[in-house]
């Protein structure tokens, strides 16, 4: 790719960030010399890396790359019989398992073509890797004492020795002897060897070996005579403790050179490795677009990517299989910036990144060639427009098929009439050698020549006339406007001149000028329009995502209130259950004593007189009383099984119940929290709807009050010895043979008659079962062909 035009459009600032993106020193050089390829295959195959790379990113799966180093220069020294020391080769170690754990997590990875890359990376280096761990310490500051065992003995030698001469020279400095011909009686050093501060003029008192003096001469640096052979023993053995460490370094430093070029690859893999993520790391930061190689040019929502995100206009190019595209409108109005954006996305989707676009379909570009900003050269005597014309040259020396042309202010810088004609002729040539091209301009002739022009299109820059702002979008379709005077005027030209000025442009052009003023008004206005409807149409989505997420809170209450329900159904069903238990076994109590009682009822009534009578009263009132309890007990419970459907709130006309108030009926009317109901005789009432709920049975009417059997009465007195069961439903049968039974009993009737009729043999069923377990029945049968049962009462 042309150097100059990368320069231009600003490329080396995309590589720097790329390379504060790498975790290696490789990495980062290599992402500092990142070039977009103009091969079809390597550019898939980058943006292939890319895409496996950020899948990785997005998982939070990425391998691992800390403590990797560029060791390539060390491994070479090896290579050529250079000894390293212990902090080179603690790198290569640290490196080398680096790597290792980098290979491992990508092979455990759905990433082919990075562990393919990881493959450069040689498992048998870990040996490499484990030998020098065992051999130089954590932080590389030494050999281990443990790297031979020759080391650790003369380590610990010398350790004695230079404990003994401490202890020594320490005797010596407090001793009455020579302590007061010191200046100091502290212990220093001199070329390697412990002395001590001797006053000159105490020499003689102090026999040894001087190795220095003051710089007043005051005090002599004196290596006492009794010391001087253990420190002579003491540098022996540091001596040969210097040998051994040299002789495991160098025995390191061959195992490495053997495997320089292994440690190269090494360094190359982890540095590509590396460089691919950050890539994929800087494409994530700017949501970058995959690209669609085509043949057509395609870019919607693109954005420069160095300006700042929050504040870049969004621009849309979709220039299909033009062959050039001008650009027109106001200074500062984003036209360099469309072009800069246009010609990044293209070098940066050739890098092997994705550009910061929606969506994105570009060709593969075989060249990319720019002429952007001032090239003009003092040293080389160029103007503005010279310095334009030599890069214009270079830029038809070089353009083919496939190449892209940025132009800014083509043909600028000269007389407007030969420049707009220049810049006609350019542009033609350009179309037909270059894949496409696009240039900004001022020149009117220019604009009305890409408008007659096949393959060729305007474009126009945005300017907002109130605020006199940029607006940096890109119409693709018309012509744009300079709003040169109206520019000027804003900055303070005097407003007389700028008049003049208007009234010297041709009023042909004048008109045009306002024709497309009046465009792009009608343009922004259709925009705002357009975000407006957007605006709204997203505040209407929001408010059908509101209700949704209401109805769901609806509908999770109600569930709420069916469990509620069901709950407290279930409780009350266990309660009424309970007061049946009760009732029935107080009702077989009682049922037990008129049994025995009435096998002596005569004796009573002969012997007893009133008080038997009395007696007699106090079981019929506690045998009804049971019995209605255990009716009220049944019925609340076949109430409760009944669960009540979850309805919208009550309304007047529905049929309701209170059933802590025994009244049903319809609702008249609400008022506030209170209905006034109306009921089944007729009468109002006022009741709070707290204390309401719906009638599950509908509106009462006289039809359902009436009660479920027909007693027949007998001519014997007040209690009939017949009961007509037929039409009613089983359960209701049973209670009315149980209560028709404990009223014979009691009236002393023997034998009773219950028609219940033949049918589908239910109801009979239900009549001779309740019979079977009755304790006042002694026995049953048959009658009018299976229709009735006449039952036999203990007497």
């Amino acid at each position: 790719m042309d150097r100059s035009a990368l320069v231009a459009l600003e490329f080396p600032a995309i590589a720097e960030r790329v390379a504060r993106a790498t975790a290696t020193e490789h990495g980062s050089s290599l992402a500092l010399a990142l070039e977009p390829s103009r091969d079809g295959d390597e550019v898939g195959r980058r943006q292939a890396l890319t895409t496996e790379a950020i899948a990785l990113l997005d998982a939070a799966e990425e391998p691992p790359l800390q403590g990797i180093h560029d060791v390539r220069d060390a491994a070479a020294r090896a290579a050529r019989g250079g000894v390293l020391a212990a902090g080179a080769l603690r790198s290569i170690a640290d490196t080398i398992a680096g790597a290792l754990r980098a290979r491992s997590a990508l092979e455990q990875q759905d990433a082919p073509l990075l562990t393919e890359l990881a493959t450069g990376i040689e498992p048998s280096l870990g040996s490499l890797a484990e030998s020098i761990g065992r051999t130089v310490e954590e932080d590389g500051s030494d050999l281990r004492d443990t790297a031979s065992p020759r080391l650790r003995k003369l380590r610990t030698t010398l350790r004695n020795e230079r404990h003994r001469v401490a202890e020594k020279m320490q005797q010596l400095a407090r001793s009455s002897g020579l302590r007061e011909h010191l200046q100091e009686d502290f212990v220093t050093q001199r070329g390697g060897r412990p002395v001590l501060a001797v006053k000159a003029s105490a020499r003689r008192n102090v026999p040894g070996i001087v190795h220095d003096s003051s710089d007043s001469g005051q005090t002599l640096f004196v290596e006492p005579f009794e010391v001087v052979e253990l420190n002579n023993h003491h540098s022996e053995v540091a001596g040969a403790e210097r040998e051994e460490a040299e002789r495991i370094l160098r025995e390191l430093s061959e195992a490495v050179g053997e495997r320089a070029e292994v440690l190269d690859a090494v360094v190359d893999a982890t540095a590509q490795i590396d460089v691919t993520l950050a890539g994929a790391a800087v494409s994530r930061a700017w949501r970058g677009a995959p690209v669609e190689v085509s043949d057509e040019v395609r870019l919607l929502g693109a954005r420069h990517p160095l300006l700042d995100p929050a504040t870049a206009v969004p621009i849309d190019l979709e220039l299909g299989r033009l062959r050039a595209l001008v650009i027109s409108g106001p200074n500062t109005g984003g036209k360099t910036v469309a072009l800069k954006t246009l010609g990044l996305a293209a070098l940066i989707h050739q890098s092997g990144l994705r550009p910061p676009a929606a969506e994105a379909s570009l060709p593969i570009f075989d060249e990319v060639l720019a002429d952007i900003g001032d090239p003009q050269s003092i040293e080389m005597s160029l103007s503005t427009f010279s310095g334009h014309v030599a890069n214009l040259v270079a830029i038809l020396r070089s353009a083919r098929e496939l190449s892209l042309v940025l132009v800014d202010e083509l043909a600028s810088g000269t007389d407007p009439v030969e420049g707009s004609a220049l810049a006609q002729a350019l542009l033609t040539r350009l179309a037909s050698q270059a894949r496409l091209t696009v240039v900004t301009t001022h020149y009117p002739e220019l604009k009305e020549w890409a408008s007659a022009t096949e393959d060729v299109a305007n474009a126009a820059t945005g300017f907002d006339p109130d605020t006199h702002a940029p607006l940096y979008r890109v119409t693709l379709g018309r012509p744009g406007t300079s709003h040169a005077l109206r520019i000027a005027e804003r900055l303070g030209l005097d407003g007389a001149v700028v008049e003049d000025a208007r009234d010297r442009i041709v009023p042909e052009r004048r008109r045009i000028e306002e024709l497309l003023a009046q465009t792009e008004a009608a343009e922004r206005v259709a925009v705002e329009e357009r975000i407006l409807a957007a605006r709204k149409r997203a505040e209407a989505e929001q408010a059908v995502e509101r209700a949704r997420a209401r109805d769901a809170e609806l509908e999770s209450e109600i569930a709420s209130v069916r469990a509620s329900a069901a709950a407290e159904r279930e409780r009350a069903a266990a309660e009424a259950e309970r007061d049946l238990t009760a009732a029935r076994q107080e009702l077989q109590a009682l049922r037990d004593e008129i049994r025995v009682a009435k096998r002596r009822e005569r004796d009573v009534r002969r012997t007893a007189g009133g008080a038997a009578a009395r007696a007699e009263r106090d079981r019929d009132r506690r045998l009804g009383a049971a019995s209605a309890r255990a009716e009220e007990a049944e019925r609340a419970i076949r109430s409760i099984e009944r669960p009540l459907p979850v309805t919208g709130p009550l309304a007047e006309g529905d049929p309701v119940e209170a059933p802590t108030l025994g009244v049903r009926g319809t609702i008249a009317s609400i008022e506030g929290d209170e209905a006034e109901v109306i009921g089944v005789a007729g009468h109002r009432i006022r009741i709070p709807l707290e204390r309401l709920r719906p009638d599950p049975r509908g509106t009462a009417s006289e039809s359902e009050t009436a009660p479920a059997v027909r007693v027949i009465a007998a001519a014997r007195g007040d209690v009939t010895d017949e009961l007509d069961v037929r039409g009613t439903s089983s359960q209701d049968a049973r209670e009315a043979v149980r209560s028709f039974v404990d009223d014979a009993s009691l009236a002393g009737l023997t034998a009773v008659r219950i028609v219940h009729g033949r049918g589908t043999g239910a109801v009979r069923a239900a009549v001779r079962e309740e019979l079977d377990r009755h304790p006042l029945v002694e026995r049953h049968e048959s009658e009018s062909a299976d229709g009735a049962t006449v039952a036999h009462l203990v007497g």
